[in-house]
């Protein structure tokens, strides 16, 4: 099956809450880029949507969400009709089942924890990994990855090089979606958290930090879908939503290298299950991956490699349950980190 290979960048904010850029420069720079979509995300606020700029615009599906506070952790929630009543919670339990209760999706932002007085910001992480009711969470948050190892005397080499300080994904917090993955599919999406800052410099000029037209070529979540967009914004967007839900997209370091063609799936019997499936297979089961260059692929069960090769292709045949999952990088940088394959015990 012919499956197309969507880009876009998740967790951007804008005027109508806390970043610099208005939603027009946003849509701007990602047509510039050529995305195919953008999810915007500020702050208690569904105000883009309000003011109609949700939808297509030349050629970039605009899809307003919104990131919401829940308890005393952050959330992006997508495929809410308004945000009515979710300010009174306290606990990020009961803030997420109210969420589920109005079938919208949530995804726990920045789960790793990053205190940096001197810049403003203050992340506690994510600690509740117990509760069952996120749909996922965001594996590799672009300005959290860059801005770990930020203090005064490195600000500028961040700001004038911002890829020689890209780690890739936190490894704790991968062991965590690991972890959850072996209870049930928790999907992994890659986000900017991006603000586009502009710090005013003498007189006329702005200084600005990751301006989106350079973090739109980063870290960038790429879904797979059976079918193309129809043009239609709704329908489109409803597609979106199911295929995220699904876990049928994959994370990558778009800077380094074009990914789009890159493939993870199952087969059984003659039938191919794409990444994100679900599966109770009765006996072994062959996992494939490929990718458009040769790089260093690695599928990991559970956390813990099973197989390595360094090409385009890597076929394993699984015969235990697990949490399967593929990571590819290119000269020892992190590029790829695909959804998982859910292998449970046969029922």
């Amino acid at each position: 099956m012919q499956l197309h290979d969507y880009k876009g960048c998740l967790h951007i904010h804008s005027t109508y809450s806390d970043g610099d850029a208005s939603v027009p420069e946003i849509i701007e720079a990602a047509r510039r880029v050529g995305l195919d979509y953008i999810v915007l995300s500020d702050h208690d606020s569904l105000g883009a949507r309000r003011d109609g700029l949700a939808g297509w615009h030349d050629g970039v599906l605009v899809v307003v969400g919104a990131e919401v506070q829940t308890g005393r952790h952050h959330c992006m929630v997508l495929g809410l009709e308004d945000l009515d009543g979710l300010g009174r919670f306290r606990r990020s339990r009961d803030a997420l089942e109210a969420i589920k209760k109005r079938s919208a999706l949530a995804f726990v932002v920045h789960p790793c924890p990053c205190h940096k007085p001197l810049f403003g910001v203050w992340v506690p992480g994510w600690d509740e990994w117990d509760i069952e009711s996120f749909d996922g969470l965001e594996v590799w948050p672009y300005l959290h990855d860059w801005i770990s190892d930020l203090t005064l005397w490195n600000f500028l080499s961040h700001h004038r090089d911002p890829d020689a300080w890209i780690t890739g994904p936190d490894p704790w917090v991968l062991g965590w979606w690991d972890k959850c993955g072996q209870r049930r599919r928790v999907v992994g999406i890659g986000s900017l958290d991006n603000h586009a800052r502009r710090l005013p410099f003498r007189r006329w000029h702005f200084l600005e930090i990751l301006p989106h037209d350079y973090a739109f070529r980063t870290v960038r979540t790429h879904f797979l879908s059976p079918q193309p967009f129809t043009g239609d914004a709704a329908t489109d967007t409803a597609l979106l939503y199911r295929l995220l839900a699904k876990g049928r997209c994959y994370v990558s370091y778009d800077l380094l290298a074009d990914p789009s063609g890159f493939l993870f799936e199952a087969t059984i019997g003659g039938a191919v299950f794409p990444l994100g499936s679900e599966l109770a297979p009765e006996g072994p089961v062959e996992l494939r991956a490929a990718t458009p260059r040769p790089a260093d692929l690695r599928l990991l069960k559970d956390g813990e490699p099973v197989a390595r090769t360094d090409g385009q292709a890597l076929v394993f045949t699984a015969s235990e349950p697990g949490v399967y999952r593929l990571e590819a990088f290119l000269g020892g940088r992190p590029w790829i980190f695909s959804n998982p394959i859910y292998l449970r015990p046969a029922r």
